[in-house]
């Protein structure tokens, strides 16, 4: 690849994420929606499985969204709701379990499945070019 090109490809990168970056400092403050979006996309509906309150037709779930709409409106910050909702509900209610040591576990076994891979795939690669630099007998 031409130097040029590729100096030019890099230039036009990084000025695409510096107006990305700058489009976000502008846009300011999160709407209350946008909040209660974010928000209810972490929290777990406790009837579902896996699927977070607003995005859950039950019940319960459009319960708590109503709760966290109070809540938002009331100007609670995101701490205080979160909290509010494991209170009730303990740790099961996130969506992604937060790094802690109960849940070390489910955060380092996809780590360690992966390193496990790639060690399986350099051992069997690493035996077959062995086998294959043998000396064929005479």
């Amino acid at each position: 690849m031409n130097p040029d090109v590729r100096r030019i490809g890099i230039w036009a990168i990084t000025a695409v994420l510096a107006v990305v970056v700058v489009v976000g400092f502008v846009r300011g403050d999160p709407t209350p929606e946008d909040r209660v979006a974010r928000l209810g996309g972490a929290i777990k509906c406790p009837v579902c499985q896996g699927e977070a309150i607003i995005d859950s037709p039950s019940p319960t779930a459009q319960a708590m969204v109503e709760v966290l709409e109070e809540k938002v409106a009331a100007g609670e910050s995101d701490g205080q709701i979160v909290d509010y909702f494991q209170t009730r509900f303990g740790d099961g209610i996130y969506l992604d379990p937060p790094f802690s040591g109960r849940t070390l576990l489910v955060w380092l076994l996809p780590a360690f499945a992966v390193i496990g891979g790639l060690w399986m795939i350099w051992s069997r690669r690493r035996g077959s070019i062995e086998l294959s630099r043998e000396p064929e007998p005479t």
